[in-house]
């Protein structure tokens, strides 16, 4: 979210919010490698740290940016595991 609090126009706050959701599909899946998410997630995140901080160098912005994508991977991670989980146990539980 706090990738996202620099843009004021809900359209591109969208748009940046599914292509993140799009690429976390594409990783649980399996269709995408965590060197490939990260990659991609970088990417996103370099471009709209420029266009929110544009006071910070580029540097700065590479290193922020790497940041960022480290905590999608480990959300992407976290929440995989929880889907997997949930899914195995589904049958199992009592309704």
């Amino acid at each position: 979210m706090s990738l996202l609090s620099g843009i004021l126009d809900p359209t591109t706050r969208v748009d940046i919010a599914s292509t993140i959701q799009y690429i976390f599909d594409l990783y649980s899946s399996g269709r995408i490698s965590d060197a490939d998410a990260k990659n991609a997630l970088y990417e996103i995140c370099v471009e709209v740290l420029r266009a929110t901080k544009p006071d910070l160098t580029d540097e700065e912005i590479k290193e922020n940016a790497a940041e960022l994508s480290e905590q999608f991977i480990k959300a992407f991670r976290i929440e995989g595991l929880r889907r997997r989980m949930l899914s195995q146990l589904r049958g199992k539980l009592p309704i």
